[in-house]
């Protein structure tokens, strides 16, 4: 078994790279645990400085609206931010930004094609470049290598959307509910079903495509919609529900994992699973070799019995009553609005801010924000509307204490870096799709998250594993690969793929280049506007003075030795002297800063 690193070892023996043996900044705005300790501004800002429990809540936000502000809304509710991001939210100011962010737009994103055409011809005849996902195998026997292939077309192309993610939370949903209510494409793959083998792409992608649709929307329609999904019969084996022989797979999921949870409110009972498994019998996918695939009630395999529930449920009791006994189960476990409101809030919370929540969180966070949820009739909006215009979300002790999870890591940087993610040529799909796939199985995959592979029904047990939660990012193999792709993208690398190639590398002028001139040519300017977009908090005037002496004035004393270097340059760009000088102190610069501990935070 790996080596699990805490997370304050792990940042003192890899990330951080200095000879002290302590850390004190990050003791300072690491948040473990509450108690009454000291959350501090480096600038010493009375507003921010106070000690004590952090009892902050859903009060709206009324702070300063700035970068910093604007760059943890961007960093939580974005994979990675685009520079050009920051001045258009800064001049719309708080409520619009969190307002548009929320606006996600009814047009869908062209769908995954056939990229793999020149390396194996579709067994369907679809053609080059075209969709497949309409397009059904009816049969067991052709297809099986086909779905395959469109099974790596759907990864590729929903890390392509995440890295080509509009200015809106769309992509960083459909994540969410991904994480939370998962499948797994190649167990679905792999069912014992028929056509799956063949098929189970077209399904997966429709799973995916729910969450993206209605990420935003309402949560009791969502968890009716998976309750019959084609990818969910199979991954949970309701598809295999019969009258003579309950399946409890998903009846227990439903509960423990996707609506009610384990919390102590939550007291569901074993006799519970039965009987919610016996409501479940009937359903089944009829049409996996055809499209559009339905879900539709079988009255033959549905076992008719009264169902009865425990004292949790008040003793309820759901009659025959055919494919109706589906939604009365879900009304009866929407009646616990307290749990399920509760539940899911704690898991957007975990998601979307930190994963630590004492009391003082559950009383003023976690209670008035499900009661919101449940007031809005359990639509997911006006959820995300409170928590991110509130004034604990914006709360400094939530700033820079979140480890990033791989897609964070990886995406957010290839999107922060404005690096070659997508090739030259749009219509050369192959070349694409298989840059896309690279960098997942290159970094995401080795990191231990990819799009479509879970490691079980509960997901990434760094979104729910008590204690450590996102600590399970880390272990002896990630966190090497971790700092093996941050130097990758530094110092550059081609992915070359049906005679194109794309370089992957940071182009460090151009990225210092998007701040103001006047930034640029002060060393003490660039490295603070550099610790700013980079690093969720702040770093101390000797930390960052070190920064500027040993990378932008290679160890001298005086900040001629860099302006002088960029003046140089900009007077001369031609000139490959000067350009290698500015560019070696600038990458310099760069790779210590996403070196620092700091860096893999948000």
């Amino acid at each position: 078994m790996e080596k699990k690193y805490s997370r304050r070892n792990l940042f003192k023996k890899v990330f951080l790279r200095r000879e002290e043996s302590q850390d004190p900044l990050f003791e300072k705005y690491k948040r473990k645990n509450y108690g009454l300790r000291r959350y501090q501004s480096i600038d010493a800002n009375a507003e921010t400085n106070r000690i004590g429990n952090i009892t902050s809540g859903l009060t709206p936000y009324a702070g300063a609206w700035n970068t910093a502000s604007v760059l943890h809304l961007l960093r939580r509710t974005q994979f990675g931010f685009k520079f050009s991001d920051v001045g258009p939210f800064l001049q719309a100011g708080f409520n619009s930004s969190v307002n548009s962010l929320l606006t996600v737009p009814n047009t869908q994103p062209n769908p995954p094609v056939n990229y793999y055409q020149n390396i194996f011809a579709d067994e369907g005849n679809i053609p080059y470049g075209s969709n497949w996902t309409q397009h059904a195998f009816n049969s067991t026997s052709i297809g099986n290598t086909t779905n395959i292939y469109r099974i790596n077309s759907v990864a590729s192309w929903n890390l392509g959307l995440a890295l080509n993610q509009q200015l809106n939370i769309r992509e960083k949903m459909t994540w969410f509910w991904y994480h939370f209510i998962p499948v797994d494409f190649n167990t679905v793959r792999l069912s014992q079903n028929t056509y799956c083998n063949t098929n189970s792409a077209r399904i997966s992608h429709e799973y995916v495509q729910n969450f993206r649709n209605n990420g935003l929307g309402n949560f009791k329609t969502l968890i009716r919609n998976v309750a019959t999904q084609p990818a969910m019969m199979y991954y949970l084996n309701n598809q295999a529900n019969t009258s003579n022989a309950p399946d409890e797979n998903f009846a227990r999921e439903i509960m423990e994992l996707f609506t009610l949870g384990k919390d102590p409110l939550s007291q569901f009972t074993e006799a519970d699973v039965v009987a919610a498994a016996k409501i479940l019998t009937g359903w089944r996918v009829q049409n996996l070799n055809a499209h559009p695939t339905t879900t539709s009630f079988v009255s033959t395999q549905h076992n008719t019995s009264t169902k009865q529930f425990s004292a949790f449920f008040n003793n309820t009791t759901i009659a025959s009553n055919g494919s109706a006994e589906l939604d009365a189960f879900i009304d009866m476990i929407f009646s616990k609005s307290q749990v399920v409101s509760e539940y899911i809030c704690r898991r957007l919370y975990r998601y979307f801010v930190y994963y630590d929540i004492d009391a003082n969180i559950e009383a003023n966070v976690i209670v008035p924000l499900a009661q919101h949820f449940v007031a809005n009739n359990w639509e997911i909006a006006p959820v995300l509307d409170k928590l991110f215009k509130s004034q604990h979300f914006y709360d400094m002790a939530n700033y820079g204490v979140y480890i990033k999870s791989p897609f964070d890591l990886v995406i957010g940087s290839l999107r922060t870096f404005n690096l070659n993610y997508n090739v030259t040529d749009q219509t050369n799909y192959y070349a694409q799709y298989s840059v896309w796939s690279a960098i997942s199985s290159r970094y995401l995959l080795t990191m231990d998250q990819t799009m479509g592979a879970i490691p079980n029904v509960a997901g990434w047990p760094a979104y729910y594993q008590n204690p450590n939660f996102h600590e399970y990012w880390i272990n002896s193999n990630t966190v090497q690969k971790r700092a093996a792709f941050i130097d990758a993208i530094f110092n550059g690398f081609n992915l070359t793929y049906n005679g194109l190639t794309t370089r992957i590398e940071v182009n460090v002028i151009a990225w210092v280049s998007q701040f103001a001139p006047s930034v640029i040519s002060d060393p003490d300017l660039l490295v603070n506007e550099c610790v700013k977009y980079l690093l969720p908090i702040d770093l101390s005037s000797s930390v960052k003075n070190n920064l500027k002496v040993q990378n932008l004035l290679s160890n001298q004393v005086e900040n001629y030795y860099w302006s002088g270097a960029w003046s140089n340059y900009v007077n001369n760009p031609t000139n490959a002297g000067f350009t290698s000088i500015v560019k070696t102190r600038l990458k310099s610069l760069l790779l210590a800063i996403t070196q620092l501990s700091e860096y893999q935070l948000m």
